[in-house]
């Protein structure tokens, strides 16, 4: 499973969905952020990944195991964050 290190851009609780936006590690200021979306409903639901996804802050380091889902969007499947 591939994996992306990113610094927090921003993070989105839309209630089905944490959504957490980052650049990739060294990429310029100008690239695009990257969406994750770790979803709290449904077969790959996971409540407790969400939480620790939503409560991630601008300008966080983190470490996320995702499965592409579509250009610039990803299913995170794992976290972890350097406060």
């Amino acid at each position: 499973m591939p994996n992306a290190r990113i610094t927090v851009t921003a993070v989105s609780d839309e209630g089905d969905n944490v959504v957490v936006w980052g650049r990739p590690e060294h990429a310029p200021h100008e690239v695009e952020p990257i969406g994750f979306v770790f979803q709290t409903k449904g077969e790959q639901a996971d409540i407790g990944l969400a939480e620790r996804a939503s409560r991630l802050g601008d300008g966080t380091e983190a470490t996320i195991d995702y499965q592409p889902v579509a250009s610039g969007w990803n299913l995170g499947t794992g976290l972890s964050a350097r406060d």
